[in-house]
């Protein structure tokens, strides 16, 4: 890396991914400093604690904070140009919309342009380009009141009009769909019909001169109401043609970066869900499977000098024992994608040794997470 160079990390929020890329850091000996949430930030817990040059004393992001941030790194570390990790999504519409402002800074702002990266992060948008693409997506129906049990309601863009963010909701029942319309404005959402079957999560980093990397994972259980993924395994299914449409997509529209793309496998069809063009929760499962995106992105731009050569991945399971836990605690059900309850737990000891947290640098995070 060049040693001007420095790797910016704002924690606290897509904590499980910003773990998988620190330990990508620190195998590469790679510089980095992280501006910490809160004193209740995690990564208080871990063994990187002490890169830590900055808690927040709020959490609005603002270009003052981040000259605070490059000031603190430039004086600890000798640095004068800043790479910021593109970890969550209010922090990257930050960063895109500051871009200006924080490239005058020396700041490297790793994230296509804005309508690109608009394009496929807003949910309705990237839906429409995959429908005209002939890409599948699930049945949309004109409005609340013609849609059919079950049916997912999903904010049109990250925004809603009064500034909001939502995450889907699904929508089972009667008393779901009336309690949604008591929360939310139904014209800030659009209406699709909800898709069972496997789920598959397409994994790419597009590079800046044109190579993709690619890497896929089948999802086996997932937190209630589509919550956060609680164990996956890796999978070959980025050698399918179904790839091939998503990096023609892709590169049709300039896209540079990571990206996730979530499908559901069902009745022989393949269902673009959504996509996030961002750090993604179970990054570790393709850090663990011997090929991390995280390489390539850090190779992009200038902190790894060879390319990452990954030719094979290995079999890798991913688990995160704290989000089935907080499932339980909260008198909720796992969502299975594959198998059931009971098999879960009659093998959680296998699962167990591939967690995200139950590990040496990150054992507070786990101490914490099972009190």
């Amino acid at each position: 890396m060049d040693i001007d160079k420095i790797v910016i990390i704002f924690s606290g929020y897509n904590n499980r991914a910003i773990v998988s890329f620190i330990r990508t850091l620190e195998k590469n000996k790679i510089t980095y400093a992280i501006v910490a949430k809160n004193n209740d930030d995690p990564m208080f817990w871990t063994s990187y604690k002490n890169n830590i040059i900055l808690t927040r004393k709020n959490q609005s992001l603002d270009l003052e904070l981040f000259e605070k941030v490059f000031h603190l790194a430039r004086v600890k570390f000798s640095v004068t140009q800043y790479i910021i990790a593109p970890s969550t999504e209010a922090l990257n519409r930050f960063l895109l919309n500051e871009r200006i402002a924080l490239e005058a800074m020396n700041a490297i702002v790793p994230l296509p342009e804005m309508e690109t990266y608009l394009s496929v992060s807003d949910k309705k948008a990237f839906s429409d380009m995959c429908r005209n693409n002939n890409i599948f997506v699930p049945a949309e129906y004109d409005s609340i009141s013609d849609a059919k049990f079950p049916f997912v309601a999903k904010p049109r863009k990250y925004f809603t009009k009064d500034g909001s963010v939502f995450t889907p909701f699904l929508i089972f029942d009667y008393e779901q769909k009336i309690s949604f319309l008591k929360e939310c404005d139904p014209d800030s959402f659009y209406f699709q019909e909800y898709v069972e079957g496997r789920s598959i999560y397409l994994l790419y980093y597009f590079h800046r001169n044109g190579n993709i990397e690619k890497f896929s994972q089948e999802n086996i259980i997932q937190q209630p109401d589509g919550g956060s993924i609680v164990a996956a395994i890796s999978s070959d299914f980025h050698n399918n043609k179904e790839s091939i449409n998503y990096e023609k997509l892709f590169n049709l529209i300039g896209f540079v970066g990571l990206v996730m793309v979530e499908l559901k496998v069902s009745d022989n069809r393949n269902y673009m869900i959504e996509a996030n063009p961002r750090f993604w929760g179970p990054s570790q499962l393709f850090v663990d499977a011997d090929f991390n995106l995280f390489e390539y992105f850090l190779h992009d731009y200038g902190c790894i000098n060879g390319v990452p050569m990954y030719q094979h991945p290995v079999d890798a399971k991913y688990f995160w024992f704290g989000g089935a836990l907080d499932t339980f605690k909260k008198s909720k059900t796992l969502s299975f994608h594959v198998g059931c309850e009971k098999d879960f737990l009659m093998s959680i000891d296998t699962w167990l040794e591939c967690d995200i947290y139950k590990r040496i640098d990150s054992i507070g995070v786990f101490k914490e997470e099972i009190r």
